[in-house]
C-alpha cells in the first residue's frame, strides 16, 4: 500500500515560488518569461465498496471520501522569435498516482520540462517531456468540460518524451511530427522508439477537426514484439453562442493480440460525445455518454467474468455535470457518473457482492494564477 504523503520540500518551493516568482518575473513588462500557476482539489465519492480508497478506472479524483490536491502546479515560460521552452512542476494526486514512480520517483515531480527553436518561419522543434498530444480529454481538469474522465481517455497516454516537429501551413491547417520513447512512457520500456502525427484543420472560429495516432511496439524488454497503431479523433464545435460539442473516438490495432489466437491481430475501438451549455457565463451544464470495447484487452487487461470466460473491458457510461465560474479564473464542479461494464464483468462490489456499475460523484475545485 502507498504511504500517505506530507509536504515535502520541492512541495514548498512549489508554493513560494507560486507567490514570489510570478509577481516578480510578470511585473517586468518587457520580459519574455512567464510564470503560472495552478490548483484543483477533489472530494470523490462511488458506491463500489472495495476495500481499497483507490478508484478504479479513475485517472482523476482517484482517492475516494476524503478532501485530496488533484494538481498544484507552477510553470516557467520562455518565448522569443527563436527560442522556447517550459517547465512545469506538480504535486498531487494526479501525479502520484499516474506518473512514474519508484526507481524514479522524480518523475512525477515533472509534468513538462521542454525547449524548443525556430529553424524557419512556422516551423519549430522542440524537445523533452510533454503532456501528449493524444484525447479530446486531458489529464489536467482545467482543460476539460468535465472533471471524471471517460474510459476511452483513461487508456489513451498522458505523458511522451521526445522530439516534435511543428508547422503550420496556414492560419487553418497545421501538423506535428512526433519521434517518441513509447506509449505513455518517459523513460524508454524497451529498445524501439515511437512514432506519431497531428493533424489540425480550423475551417472557421467556431470549429476544428484533429486526428492524431502513435505507432510502436510497446511490449517492455524480452516480451514478444507487438506494433500498436493508435487512431484518435477530436472535433470541437461550437453549435451556438451557448452550445458547445466536444467528439473524440479511438481505434486502436495491435498484432499478435487475440486471445483465441496469439497470431492474430486484434483491435479496439471508444469514444465520448460531451455537450456542454452555458446558462449564464458564469453557470454552465454538461452530459456526457461514453462506451469502450477492448474485447481482447490491448490496453485495459484481461478479467475473469462470472462464467470463468477470461474477456477484456467492454463498458459504457453516462455523466452529468454543473460547473459554476465566481471568478474568471477560478470554478466550482460537480460530475455524477454512471459506468456499467459489459461482458458479464462484475468488477465493483456492494460489501460482499459483485456489481457490474458505479455511480459516482466528483467534486471540485480549481483556481489560475
Amino acid at each position: 500500500m502507498k504511504k500517505k504523503y506530507p509536504l515535502n520540500v520541492l512541495q514548498l518551493v512549489i508554493i513560494l515560488l507560486s507567490f514570489t516568482a510570478k509577481n516578480y518575473i510578470n511585473a517586468q513588462s518587457e520580459s519574455k518569461f512567464k510564470v503560472s500557476g495552478y490548483v484543483d482539489t477533489y472530494y470523490a465519492y462511488d458506491n463500489d465498496k472495495n476495500q481499497s480508497q483507490l478508484r478504479q478506472f479513475s485517472a482523476i479524483a482517484p482517492i475516494r471520501d476524503e478532501f485530496r490536491i488533484n494538481l498544484a502546479q507552477l510553470t516557467g515560460r520562455y518565448s522569443s522569435d527563436k527560442v522556447r521552452g517550459a517547465l512545469t512542476l506538480q504535486f498531487g494526486d494526479i501525479p502520484k498516482y499516474n506518473w512514474p514512480q519508484s526507481p524514479n520517483d522524480y518523475l512525477q515531480y515533472i509534468q513538462e520540462a521542454n525547449g524548443g527553436f525556430r529553424p524557419a518561419k512556422n516551423l519549430w522543434v522542440d524537445f523533452g517531456y510533454f503532456l501528449t498530444h493524444i484525447g479530446a480529454e486531458g489529464i489536467i481538469p482545467k482543460y476539460n468540460f468535465l472533471s471524471s474522465m471517460t474510459l476511452c481517455c483513461f487508456y489513451e497516454p498522458f505523458y511522451q518524451s521526445g522530439i516534435r516537429v511543428s508547422y503550420d501551413f496556414s492560419d487553418k491547417f497545421y501538423g506535428t511530427l512526433y519521434f517518441l520513447n513509447g506509449y505513455n512512457v518517459l523513460a524508454d520500456n524497451n529498445k524501439n522508439k515511437s512514432a506519431g502525427i497531428q493533424l489540425g484543420i480550423k475551417p472557421n472560429s467556431k470549429l476544428e477537426i484533429i486526428y492524431n495516432n502513435i505507432i510502436g511496439n510497446e511490449q517492455p524488454t524480452g516480451s514478444i514484439g507487438k506494433t500498436r497503431i493508435l487512431n484518435n479523433l477530436v472535433l470541437k464545435y461550437s453549435v451556438t453562442s451557448k452550445l458547445d460539442l466536444l467528439l473524440g473516438a479511438d481505434f486502436v490495432i495491435q498484432e499478435k493480440s487475440k486471445l483465441k489466437d496469439s497470431l492474430s491481430s486484434a483491435n479496439l475501438f471508444s469514444g465520448l460525445l460531451t455537450l456542454r451549455y452555458k446558462i449564464t457565463p458564469k453557470i454552465f451544464i454538461m452530459g456526457r455518454g461514453e462506451f469502450y470495447h477492448d474485447e481482447n484487452g490491448i490496453l485495459s487487461g484481461t478479467y475473469t467474468n462470472k462464467n470463468g470466460e477470461t474477456k477484456g473491458l467492454t463498458a459504457s457510461g453516462f455523466t452529468f455535470g454543473l460547473e459554476l465560474r465566481p471568478i474568471d479564473n477560478g470554478y466550482i464542479r460537480v460530475d455524477s457518473r454512471y459506468l456499467k461494464t459489459g461482458n458479464n464483468l462484475k468488477l465493483f462490489s456492494d460489501d460482499n457482492t459483485k456489481k457490474d456499475s458505479r455511480t459516482e460523484i466528483i467534486l471540485t475545485t480549481g483556481v489560475e494564477f
